[in-house]
């Protein structure tokens, strides 16, 4: 990542209400014009055109601005919006005088896309969906059909505040982003995701042999132990981190041959 000088410190800044929840509106559709070339990059484009329309100068100022946001651009869609907040600082910063160097905006967008997109990545993608994937099975699996729906909506709701904070969060610390990156809690975090993600991909495992089979054993209470053993122990015998999808796959294979092994002896 290159490096993204600081800022020197200038108080406590909050972005204003009203280009907040315009920002935020249009941030939702920043992989609605994906393309194979530059990837986001008319995504944030339009998320940054409010900002734009509060400051228009001469016609190649409008422009200047339309190409700096034209380029290549990626970053993982629900941390987002701590970028698209720092940049709109960036721009707050230059359009009251002060020193901003040209290629600043460049650098920042390329070196925190990137870095977000990474954290992004294993938290959301290969961590929380997969375990509210299983989560919403194993809950199927009882026929829990509320707990189910409040599992969905959880997320969806979370997802929408993670969004909306983190563009107060990018605006108020833009450049010093960068501190906020190197907080460990974000690693603590994808690995407890990862953690229950296993657990749960155990216990799913299990309930749905248990049932099928129809086997008697009691459901609720034995099996689902077999997915707190593979989601606690299969992390210390590997004793090396893995993706997630590889973990919850190879959790679900020894989930399997654990619930046969149980099913066997029973029998």
């Amino acid at each position: 990542m290159r490096a993204v000088t600081r800022q020197p410190d200038r108080g406590v800044r909050k972005l204003g209400f009203a280009l907040k929840v315009r920002l935020f509106m249009r941030s939702l559709s920043l992989q609605a014009s994906w393309n194979h070339e530059r990837m986001q990059n008319l995504g944030l484009l339009v998320a940054m055109l409010p900002w734009a329309r509060r400051h228009r100068g001469d016609l190649n100022r409008d422009r200047t601005f339309c190409r700096r946001y034209y380029e290549y651009f990626n970053t993982n869609p629900y941390l987002a919006n701590f970028v698209i907040g720092g940049l709109v600082r960036l721009e707050d910063d230059r359009a009251a005088g002060l020193d901003v160097p040209l290629g600043m905006t460049a650098t920042f967008r390329d070196s925190l896309g990137r870095a977000f997109a990474s954290l992004g990545d294993q938290l959301f993608w290969l961590g929380l969906r997969p375990a509210v994937v299983m989560a919403i099975c194993l809950l199927g699996l009882f026929w829990q059909m509320a707990a189910l729906i409040s599992v969905i909506a959880l997320f969806a709701v979370g997802q929408l505040v993670v969004r909306w904070r983190s563009l107060d969060q990018g605006y108020r610390l833009g450049l010093d982003l960068v501190d906020l990156l190197q907080d460990k809690r974000w690693h603590r975090g994808i690995a407890a995701v990862e953690r229950t993600g296993m657990i749960l991909t155990g216990m799913t495992a299990g309930t749905y042999l248990a049932l099928v089979t129809d086997s008697g054993l009691p459901v609720n209470h034995n099996l689902l132990w077999f997915g707190v053993a593979v989601g606690l122990g299969l992390p210390v015998a590997l004793r090396r981190r893995l993706p997630g999808e590889v973990l919850i796959l190879v959790a679900l294979g020894l989930a399997l041959l654990l619930t046969f092994a149980v099913l066997l002896s029973g029998s």
